[in-house]
């Protein structure tokens, strides 16, 4: 039997349809090269990370509590200024969070000081010692981020990870910024596995590819040293070494047997 399709036939129909099909995909294509899109793993530590960093700041409670009373009265008393602050920041996933910190030294304006481009690239002694920290400075610093125990409470940050970066900071991180996404930033910082040579975004590599509880003890004791440390001003050559050659926490690479 000899049937005739009627003139626009289903035939034409699918062909056009076909070639639509074809133009949005080859449109989707385009959009998605263009696209910032960046990837990031599983959340590093997972479950057992986020529980230590849990029960430990809970156990801490009542110390970091007291201590951020303390400080804010202190500083309140002092300067008079808002004390507590929340700024904008970047964390697992790329997700925006409110980082909490305490203002305890009084706002002061900003001087910039423009360098030209004959002075000379040796090292400065004097440079470097009014711009290394004392142990006041230090534990200044500490107390400052005593508010992030709370973020840490609510799961946007952790104990130790990379120091929680704006969207202006995570930007240039090019490759580097998977690694910073998959992980909660922290309240100990994670640049003390760089070498004082290596480049600052490789920390975030080496911290995802080396990470377990014992790696982050060790960060952990490596900052509390640290702050102990009451600085070397008096003595600038011992500054100058420290600073061309640093004393990074050794990590080691999981392998497989690891990770099992």
């Amino acid at each position: 039997m000899l049937i005739q399709m009627p003139r626009g036939s289903s035939s034409g129909q699918q062909s056009q349809s076909s070639q639509e099909a074809e133009g949005f995909e080859a449109a989707l294509r385009r959009d998605l090269a263009s696209a910032p899109v960046v990837s990031y793993d599983a959340l590093l530590g997972g479950w057992q990370k986020r529980c230590v960093d849990f029960l430990l700041t809970v156990i801490a409670a009542p110390l970091w509590l007291l201590a951020i009373a303390g400080a804010a009265l202190w500083s309140k008393v002092r300067h008079g200024a808002p004390v507590f602050l929340a700024s904008e920041r970047i964390g697992y996933g790329g997700r925006v969070f409110r980082c909490y910190s305490l203002r305890i030294a009084p706002p002061t304006a900003v001087v910039t000081r423009l360098h030209s481009e004959a002075e000379p690239s040796a090292p400065d002694l004097a440079a470097i010692a009014s711009n290394a920290e004392d142990g006041r400075a230090k534990w200044r610093h500490a107390f400052e981020r005593l508010p992030q125990f709370i973020n840490v409470l609510r799961g946007d940050m952790s104990l130790v990870g990379p120091l929680p970066l704006s969207r202006e900071q995570l930007d240039p991180l090019k490759t580097a910024k998977r690694y910073y996404l998959s992980a909660r930033p922290g309240i100990v910082g994670i640049n003390a596995i760089a070498d004082a040579d290596e480049e600052d975004a490789g920390q975030y590599k080496l911290y995802a590819l080396s990470w377990s509880l014992s790696t982050d003890a060790l960060i952990v004791w490596d900052s509390l040293r640290n702050i102990k440390d009451r600085g070397e001003l008096w003595r600038p050559s011992a500054h100058t070494k420290r600073a061309q050659r640093a004393e990074p926490v050794i990590v080691r690479r999981r392998t497989g047997a690891d990770a099992a």
